[in-house]
């Protein structure tokens, strides 16, 4: 691989060839990536500045910026004001963010950026002399010729660029250096360290200083953090109108996936080292897959997976799993009553763990209904009609009383698929003594956290639909992810502000299309179902 010199990247070819060795990598979130003469310039000034072009990367044994610094540069570039960046560990994106701000101050007039860490003030001016000023100062060893003066008093860190009267500004995290002045670019890095209330102050105080500044921009960069609820970052990420890079391991993974680096005998699932080659864009060019593999084998597994893998805990978690596009995206303009039922399909029970709500959720192939072009083309072999599967409920109700014998009329000898815990468990066996009753299936344990991860992925995908019953929806509305197990194991939960809440409807029909590929392809008459 032939790494481009920063004159090379001056061309756009060369520019964009580089970067697209960043974007094979799986992203979470990838916006808008504009790239333009006057946005590459500055980011060659800033890697010139910060001696990029003579640093070695761990990862290849190249100089010069990584493919990720490039796309970084370009997610910037695209001018939105709310820019969030969330990385895997040592992909240099604190860098990256340096290299456009501090090659913007060089090259524009009167260019204001203030920068702070989400840790603590002493941090970011550490950061800052051994980031920025250590560089500078052996690029230009005679303070007297450089052209940028450099500040590193304790609590007044900050470089002023004597061409353009520009100003990089160090400031602790909280708002108060913040409010005093009128910010082109504010930066915070570690963004998922920042708690509650230094989130709303920090906003508080950035916002409205850039009023008046055309382009403004407010970046918040950083890993993932044991929490969602409330974090700048988390916030960022999300926010529909925000620019984002944001490279990860899907948390739709199955988490037998993390339980080794390779498969073994006894995790033959495991493959974090794949996830990591298919989601670190450092690897292989800052980051030996070595150097992650050690912090694989020594971190905890959830902290592994905040640093490394783009995901963000479930503490105080307040946030519906399930993004409503993804839902909408999946709801067909059917009545669940027009549509025929095939024989073959996939039945689950669940009651709530109070015993205050019951639900029966089924799951079948659904085949969609065509035009008559659609008809004629996969006639011709020209078109395939999608393959789809459907979930939907056929009972719900308050409480338990009577669910069992209208669970009887619904089921015959169908099979049953029921979690073997709690009240749930109490009304199967009060099936189990009726003659003729449903093929009762108690889930395993492991059973919850996979059907939750398999109705993510299928919601992801676009391969299930469903009827807009209230029911689910509201359940789906409201979800939220509970952990259950082991770290990365999860299951659909109640929200933390009304744990008390019935989304039995959506754990029954997860559990429906989890077993709906247990079921076999030819019935007997007698096992159909009564409506």
């Amino acid at each position: 691989m032939v790494t481009p010199t920063l004159s090379d990247l001056w061309s756009e070819a060369n520019w964009l060839e580089w970067r697209s060795h960043a974007e094979r990598f799986h992203a979470i979130r990838l916006t808008e990536l504009v790239t333009t003469e006057q946005s590459r310039g500055e980011f060659i000034e800033g890697a010139r500045l910060l001696r990029l072009d003579h640093r070695m990367r761990a990862g290849d044994g190249g100089t010069g910026p990584s493919p990720i610094q490039l796309l970084i540069a370009d997610v910037l570039a695209a001018g939105r004001f709310l820019n969030a960046i969330d990385e895997p560990r040592r992909a240099t994106k604190t860098t990256a963010i340096q290299a456009v701000l501090v090659g913007r101050c060089y090259h524009r007039e009167d260019y204001n950026v203030g920068w702070t860490m989400f840790t603590t003030g002493a941090k970011a001016g550490e950061r800052f002399r051994k980031d920025i000023v250590t560089h500078l100062e052996r690029l230009y060893p005679d303070p007297r010729k450089s052209p940028i003066k450099i500040n590193v008093g304790k609590g007044t860190e900050h470089l002023h660029f004597t061409q353009t009267g520009s100003y990089l500004n160090v400031y602790t995290p909280n708002g108060d250096g913040f409010r005093s002045g009128g910010f082109d670019a504010a930066f915070g890095d570690e963004g998922g360290e920042a708690d509650v209330e230094q989130s709303e102050d920090v906003e508080v105080a950035v916002i409205p200083t850039m009023d008046t500044k055309p382009g403004a921009q407010f970046i918040i960069a950083g890993t993932g953090t044991k929490y969602r609820t409330g974090n700048i970052l988390w916030k960022a990420l999300n926010n529909p109108d925000a620019a984002v890079a944001w490279h990860g391991i899907p948390e739709t993974t199955d988490p037998a996936e993390y339980e080794s680096w390779e498969p073994t005998p006894e995790h033959p699932r495991g493959r974090m080292r794949e996830l990591i080659e298919m989601s670190h864009p450092g690897v292989g060019y800052t980051t030996p897959i070595e150097a992650v593999k050690r912090s694989y084998d020594s971190f905890p597994r959830d902290k592994f997976l905040l640093e490394y893998g783009g995901q963000f805990g479930l503490e105080g978690n307040a946030d519906s799993v399930i993004p409503p596009a993804w839902w909408e995206r999946a709801a067909v303009d059917i009545d669940i009553a027009d549509v025929p039922m095939p024989d073959r399909f996939s039945a689950a029970m669940k009651v709530h763990h109070l015993g205050t709500h019951a639900a029966l959720a089924v799951a079948f192939d659904y085949d969609e209904p065509a035009d008559l072009v659609t008809n004629a083309l996969e006639l011709a072999g020209e078109a395939e009609r999608p393959r789809r599967r459907a979930v939907a409920v056929w009972l719900h109700q308050r409480g338990t009383e009577g669910f069992d014998r209208d669970v009887l009329l619904k089921m015959r000898r169908k099979r049953l698929v029921y979690d073997d815990y709690g009240h749930t468990a109490i009304i199967a066996r009060k099936i189990e003594k009726v003659p003729i009753r449903p093929d009762l299936h108690p889930t395993k344990t492991r059973d919850i956290p996979l059907a939750a991860v398999r109705f993510m992925q299928e919601l992801e995908a676009g391969t299930v639909v469903h009827f807009r019953q209230d029911v689910l929806s509201d359940a789906v509305q409201i979800a939220t992810r509970q952990s259950f197990g082991n770290y990365g194991s999860w299951r659909f939960g109640a929200p933390k502000s009304d744990p008390e809440a019935d989304i039995c409807a959506l754990e029954a029909a997860s559990l429906a299309l989890h077993f709906l590929d247990d079921q076999p392809r030819t019935v007997s008459p007698k096992d159909a179902v009564q409506f």
